[in-house]
């Protein structure tokens, strides 16, 4: 594991505290990034690296963000990352892009609690990647909260601080630019306020869209409280919706001498899908081609090069990675006999 502690300083003096933490080896093809939400915590307060329980149990690079307001009030239970928006916003995606790369990584997970709800569903919506919003109890409109005029107003005339827009106005960005995005959202069986007043709206806004979901936890608890074995059933199904929502026709292209071992097809499609399902799809429909490309486990001959979209498939940080509809594969052999 290797761990990474670093600062994005803003042109009027803020300061937004980050930690990476990153696997040897990530089993999780995604990027998890956790905004903080409720952190009473002393010790985390500055800088907020909240939920880290959560994301010891992923085997996954994970990135953690401190809310800049924290440094002028240490006793603050919320945050928006609002204070210095215009500049901390396309750092933090810039530092998403580059661990992205760094990593091998396919899609992005932004967690979220209460303020760090409605930040991560902003980050997700503004960075016009792919991703997935996991969030608890998310704020729609943080101006109508007590916690507001509490703990932001006060503050809200310092140089660059951004004014909430609620979350339905940031949804109609929603998967812009072809950008595949999803909403998982959780709410406690006691916290009927933010499940009426800020969750609902939030999800009338989809009109009945199928990349968002809303879930009732049947848990006896109130605001900000998840078990983490609920935390991490939910995330699973979370995942699994948002990978479905992925699978689409995979474009495969032969080089020339494996052609023979299809009756001369050099292009043709299968099921996309996690990369095993696509490389299953290719030997159930030619079982002859598979046994001069792949070895017994699925995988690739050491003499067959296949390529995802210009990669190589063994510079992949995962095996598990999921192919997008509209993926391209490209399968070589330098020997096509055997």
């Amino acid at each position: 594991m290797s761990s990474e502690q670093g600062r994005f300083r803003h042109s009027e003096g803020y300061r937004l505290d980050y930690l990476v933490d990153v696997p040897d080896r990530p089993a999780s093809p995604y990027l998890h990034v956790f905004c903080h939400g409720l952190s009473r915590i002393e010790s985390q307060v500055p800088p907020v690296f909240a939920r880290r329980a959560w994301a010891r149990t992923l085997d996954a690079a994970c990135l953690f963000l401190s809310d800049p307001i924290h440094r002028l009030t240490p006793d603050s239970a919320c945050g928006w990352y609002l204070l210095g928006e215009d500049e901390f916003l396309p750092q933090v995606h810039a530092l998403q892009a580059e661990l992205l790369h760094r990593h091998g990584l396919s899609g992005t997970v932004w967690h979220g609690l209460s303020s760090g709800g409605y930040a991560a569903i902003k980050y997700l919506v503004r960075s016009g990647r792919d991703g997935l919003a996991f969030v608890v109890s998310p704020h729609n409109d943080p101006a109508v909260l007590p916690q507001w005029e509490q703990e932001a107003r006060p503050w809200s005339g310092l140089p660059s601080m951004a004014a909430p827009r609620p979350t339905v106005d940031l949804l109609a960005d929603w998967g812009a630019g072809g950008a595949r995005h999803r909403l998982h959202a959780l709410v406690s069986e006691l916290d009927s306020y933010y499940a009426l007043e800020h969750l609902r709206p939030i999800m009338r806004a989809f009109d009945g869209d199928d990349r968002a979901r809303a879930v009732l936890l049947r848990n006896g608890r109130g605001h900000g409280f998840i078990a983490d074995a609920d935390y991490g059933s939910q995330l699973r199904t979370a995942l699994d919706d948002w990978e479905r929502g992925a699978v689409g026709p995979v474009e495969v292209e032969l080089s020339a001498p494996l052609a023979r071992f299809t009756g001369n097809l050099r292009r043709f499609t299968v099921e996309g899908g996690a990369l095993p399902q696509v490389l299953n799809g290719i030997r159930t429909r030619f079982p002859d081609l598979a046994r001069h490309v792949f070895d017994s486990s699925g995988r690739p001959l050491p003499f067959v090069n296949l390529y995802v979209d210009d990669a190589d498939v063994r510079s992949l940080r995962s095996f598990d990675t999921v192919l997008p509809s509209g993926t391209r594969m490209l399968i070589m052999s330098a020997v096509a006999g055997g």
